[in-house]
């Protein structure tokens, strides 16, 4: 029972983190509004990031490839709520399909697309995060208009964060029900730990 609890209270925090997403898809919008030759910049850094990936044919390929689209989705305010008539509603949905066989229904690309991008390997965050802060250092001394791309990387470390907490979640529940074993919560000085 208690495995089953832990393993809602991480869906939970999964559907609060697509909420983030669509908050942090709008900040990137405005910035790229704001500035569009910075954030195209930075989109194409990770792009090339993106295909150093696929080339060396690594795990989270298909996961970049989501994130690519949902950023491009994002700068160009699509939503992909009607059937895939644009270019990139087109290539995202034929990414889902190949993914599971089937087309998503009208209105789930994007969060089909979020998921599959959450994927991404996290032991790259930090080197990603250098590389993303590195070329925002520089767009930000080169132009005046800034501050959307400032709140976009600090809502973005924020769903890292939230991404991050939810997968710990995840493999915590996953293990308890792999085991079998009902977790027991005992105090240590004060502290309260979970005992497996």
């Amino acid at each position: 029972m208690k495995s089953v609890l832990v393993l809602i209270g991480a869906l939970l925090l999964i559907a609060e983190v697509q909420g983030e997403f669509a908050e942090l898809a709008s900040t990137l919008r405005t910035a790229y509004k704001e500035t569009p030759a910075g954030v195209t910049l930075l989109h194409n850094v990770f792009k090339q990031v993106s295909t150093y990936t696929c080339q060396r044919k690594e795990a989270d390929c298909v996961a970049w490839r989501a994130v690519m689209l949902l950023e491009e989705l994002a700068m160009e305010g699509e939503d992909c709520s009607e059937p895939a008539t644009s270019t990139l509603c087109s290539s995202a949905s034929t990414l889902l399909q190949n993914q599971n066989g089937e087309a998503p229904a009208k209105g789930e690309i994007l969060q089909k697309l979020y998921t599959l991008g959450t994927k991404l390997n996290t032991n790259d965050y930090e080197a990603l995060n250098n590389i993303r802060n590195a070329v925002v250092s520089y767009v930000c001394g080169k132009s005046t208009s800034c501050a959307g791309l400032t709140r976009f990387v600090v809502q973005e470390n924020q769903l890292e964060n939230e991404i991050l907490s939810s997968k710990k979640s995840a493999d915590a529940a996953a293990a308890v029900a792999k085991s079998g074993d009902t977790p027991t919560v005992v105090e240590k000085s004060g502290d309260t730990a979970v005992d497996e």
